[in-house]
């Protein structure tokens, strides 16, 4: 039982990996592509050249029946305006283990311990005029470099709040005056090393900045993130460079405050949390253009806010850049699933 337990997550692992390097937006199809199954079979073979997913062909037998429940699906239950087009993602021949298996988990607040540092608010006192949307991601910062660092995948860990945290804190290097610098950090030593978290098993983005405030953190590069999590993996941190920066503490915003979240984001992105919910395919199968699916009902996933326009937010996700728009989402402000409770949170570097 323990060899085919392997083998399974093993399994899970091969495919992940495979989905990984492929770089593409949603691809689109139509209810023509479903009128028959050689139909829909001619549309795995387009998706797989799409996401650049190489499959044996025996293994194709069993994936396309996932993929031809992922399509049906989509077909039906999709929630979007008139003439927007159908999507797949990188995920459509996943399994629903490889599916449950992204699922970010976040522990409860616990912030009894955790003291937010005492800062102005970068907002002002509510009465500052917003530009009517802001978007990081398409931005060019210090060297020439993007402002916002490559989308990742957390892969079978439940670790959203480490790759918030290390998102945020690498766009807050990157967007800094004068002397910007673009790094990447290490999730892993988050997940290895912060016990005020619970490694794959949850934790919450404020306390990897505690944490990091307290210890500094090392590079990606010098303290990479492993395809095969393991649960209490050893802490490497003393032994590992630290990165060169300084990092007072943090900041937490207020709860359903839009002006004060906003208003962040015009100088840097910030850390929000949101509610997917248990077994929400509709969200794990999103592949670009405005998410009209269904929420949940308890906040459950931390992801970086990295800009706005009047409709939507645009959020920074960590599944990987074949979900989604390159691993971006685009969430209504009508229809936000719960980005307002917890108000976010961003870093308060040296220099803020």
């Amino acid at each position: 039982m323990a060899g085919q337990a392997i083998a399974a997550v093993l399994g899970i692992l091969l495919a992940l990996a495979l989905l990984e390097p492929a770089a593409a937006a949603g691809m689109k199809f139509t209810t023509h592509d479903l009128r028959s199954e050689k139909a829909v079979r001619q549309l795995y073979e387009r998706w797989c050249k799409h996401f650049k997913v190489v499959r044996k062909q025996e293994e194709k037998v069993h994936r396309f029946a996932n993929f031809n429940q992922t399509v049906h699906d989509v077909a039906s239950r999709t929630v979007r305006v008139a003439d927007e087009p159908l999507r797949l993602n990188g995920f459509a021949d996943a399994t629903w283990a490889e599916l449950e298996a992204c699922r970010c988990r976040m522990t409860p607040e616990g912030r009894r311990n955790l003291a937010p540092v005492p800062v102005k608010r970068r907002g002002g006192d509510g009465n500052l005029t917003l530009p009517d949307s802001i978007d990081w991601a398409s931005r060019i910062c210090g060297q020439g470099l993007p402002c916002i660092s490559p989308v990742r995948n957390q892969l079978l860990c439940g670790s959203c709040w480490a790759f918030a945290a290390t998102a945020a804190i690498e766009s807050h290097l990157a967007i800094r005056p004068e002397v910007s610098i673009i790094v990447q950090l290490s999730e892993q030593e988050l997940v290895d090393c912060d016990h005020a978290s619970h490694g794959c098993n949850g934790g919450l983005a404020i306390k990897a900045f505690n944490y990091i405030k307290q210890n500094g953190i090392a590079s990606r590069q010098n303290y990479p993130y492993r395809t095969f999590p393991r649960e209490n993996g050893t802490c490497l941190a003393r032994t590992t460079p630290r990165t060169n920066m300084t990092m007072i503490g943090w900041t937490q915003l207020e709860p359903h405050n839009e002006y004060e979240l906003l208003a962040q984001v015009t100088y840097a992105p910030v850390v929000v949390a949101i509610s997917i919910g248990v077994n929400n395919t509709e969200f794990k199968r999103y592949a670009g253009g405005m998410y009209r699916g269904k929420c949940g009902t308890k906040i459950d996933h931390e992801l970086l806010l990295v800009g706005y326009d009047p409709d939507s937010y645009l959020l920074k996700n960590s599944w990987g850049q074949s979900w989604g728009d390159f691993g971006y989402l685009s969430l209504p402000r009508t229809h936000n699933c719960g980005i307002l409770e917890r108000g976010g949170s961003y870093p308060v570097m040296g220099w803020d």
